[in-house]
């Protein structure tokens, strides 16, 4: 009794140790088993949403097992071929049926055998869900082809009237997008917008064809805004565009003769709203699971394919009138940026409108005065850019304007012509240019000076050269000289080594310029006097340069 009363009190200590260690196992396991539940929740929901839309890949993995590959090709790919079969073979038997006379039976043949798909499709939807969805798709393609066999590529089609068979197919078509749009099939619904476009192709009007690539990029945009479907976007930017090309040559696509067609008509303004409502994309708010490099490449996509179209309406139709197209594009691009710098969560967009705008903007000012007289109009315009990157705090524009300036001042320097007016331009936007960059730098978030130093050394070759064409032969080295002393006054007004730089950068172009070329060309007496005024500044320079590194080591 004695021994049971002394072991008790251990006892109830390792009894209660014991029953601690219990109820922390059993949270560890409740916890774990809640992980688990969530995992499987996750991968089941996530394998729902997949199978709302339909996947063309099917699994090679071998799975411990070696007939896996041999069963995976058995259950897909024989399906994929049975269906790619059956559709062609009824085709065939449809044409067949048309060609030997009967033309209403190849169609109720054709509209049967659609029948039998779609019903296969809904027998098998549980049991045989994948040969479920190809069934789908099949009867989507011999539906679209029946009614394209109505009245379209037949010699005697069933249907004589043009306008008839046109409205028979939209209706096909519509009817085909809403199952699809139900079906929240991505795949479904791009390849029924494909059909629009092969619509409008195989209808031979221009018209037409230009209306519904309009009307196939407005889909597109509206299904990004309703399903966030961004891929689909991303490759009808470049079909529509494609298809604006078909109807620009000729509809080359229908066996007609590859060339321009003599009169586009009303199609321009499909093909310009077509690039307004792929920019829309722009405004929609962005969906949370698309990345922005994604929308960023779609919009560049849009500005090429509509730059290039609208390059060939140009060259080809209005080579002597595109001014007003190239101004009202500046105008509403420059408005668009504006607009997107408020909305848009992705400021470089607006920037890349803005640069485009103003792109437009150039092609105006050359338009309207031409070279070599536009160059100075070129020359300003660089400021305005400048001026929308300070408000837009865009440090691509100011990129982006650099090279375009850079370019633009090659050019003209190339150019045998040498206005004063545009020399002096150059140079004063070059050295605004740097001042403003410098004093903005923050607002720009530009780290480095290489920018400013483009625009300086720009400024200073402008000024060697703008002096040298503004002056007689005689004065030219007097005006270099006199350059040089404002560059170091604004050097020392400024505190600023670059101008200093310039300033030395100017004396030395004045020695080099007296001493091989002014000393044949000008007068001994005028000679005289330059060098001494040189020899001046020069030693002046040298002095204050001294005194100064004596008081800084001081």
């Amino acid at each position: 009794m004695q021994a049971e009363k002394a072991d008790s009190p251990g006892t109830e200590i390792i009894r209660k140790e014991l029953q601690v260690i219990k109820d922390r196992i059993n949270l560890i396991e409740a916890t774990l088993d809640i992980q688990k539940w969530k995992q499987s929740f996750s991968l089941s929901t996530a394998s729902e949403l997949q199978d709302d839309d339909f996947d063309l890949r099917f699994s090679s993995r071998s799975d411990d097992r070696d007939d896996s590959i041999e069963f995976r090709v058995g259950e897909y790919g024989m399906a994929w071929l049975g269906n790619i079969v059956l559709l062609f073979g009824i085709s065939f038997l449809v044409q067949y049926l048309q060609n030997s006379g009967y033309p209403i039976f190849s169609v109720l043949t054709g509209y049967l055998s659609v029948v039998g798909i779609y019903a296969g499709c809904y027998f098998t939807r549980k049991t045989y869900s994948y040969l479920s969805k190809l069934f789908a798709y099949t009867g989507h393609l011999l539906v679209f082809y029946m009614a394209v066999h109505l009245h379209f590529l037949q010699d005697d089609p069933l249907v004589k009237s043009d306008v008839a068979g046109l409205f028979l197919l939209i209706v096909t078509v519509a009817v085909l997008f809403y199952v699809a749009l139900r079906w929240k099939s991505q795949l479904m619904t791009g390849m029924v917008i494909l059909m629009i476009l092969i619509s409008g192709i195989i209808s031979k009007s221009v018209q037409i064809n230009a209306a519904m690539s309009c009307i196939a990029a407005l889909l597109a945009i509206v299904l990004y805004y309703r399903q966030g479907w961004l891929k689909l976007v991303f490759i009808f930017i470049f079909l529509v565009y494609l298809s604006h090309l078909n109807w620009l040559l000729n509809n080359p696509f229908v066996g007609n003769e590859l060339k321009f067609i003599i009169n586009p008509g009303t199609a321009y303004l499909y093909f310009i709203a077509t690039g307004f409502i792929f920019s829309s994309l722009t405004l929609i708010p962005k969906k949370e699971n698309i990345p922005n490099e994604l929308l960023i490449t779609s919009a560049i996509f849009n500005g090429l394919g509509f730059s290039f179209i609208l390059a060939l309406i140009v060259i080809t139709y209005l080579s002597h009138n595109y001014v007003p197209v190239f101004s009202a594009i500046a105008i509403l691009c420059l408005v668009y940026s504006v607009i997107l710098q408020s909305r848009s969560l992705l400021k470089i967009l607006a920037s890349m409108y803005a640069l485009y705008g103003f792109l437009a903007m150039s092609v105006a000012f050359y338009g309207i005065l031409l070279l070599p007289q536009a160059y100075m109009l070129l020359a300003v315009q660089s400021l305005l850019v400048v001026s929308m990157a300070l408000w837009f705090r865009s440090r691509f524009i100011v990129v982006m304007n650099t090279i375009l300036f850079v370019v633009l001042l090659i050019f003209y320097l190339n150019d045998k012509s040498n206005l004063s007016a545009t020399n002096f331009s150059f140079m004063m936007v070059a050295f605004i240019t740097a001042r403003v960059i410098n004093w903005k730098k923050e607002r720009l978030n530009i780290k480095t000076e290489f920018i400013r130093n483009i625009y300086l050394l720009s400024g200073f070759v402008m000024t060697l050269i703008a002096f040298y064409h503004a002056f007689f032969s005689p004065y030219i080295t007097v005006s270099w000289i006199s350059a040089a002393m404002l560059f170091f006054l604004l050097g020392r007004l400024m505190h600023n080594i670059k101008y200093r730089w310039l300033a030395i950068g100017a004396l030395g172009a004045s020695a080099i310029k007296l001493i091989f070329v002014d000393l044949s060309s000008i007068d001994i007496g005028f000679r005289v006097l330059v060098f001494l005024l040189l020899a001046i500044i020069s030693i002046t320079v040298s002095i204050l340069y001294t005194k100064y590194l004596s008081r800084k080591k001081e």
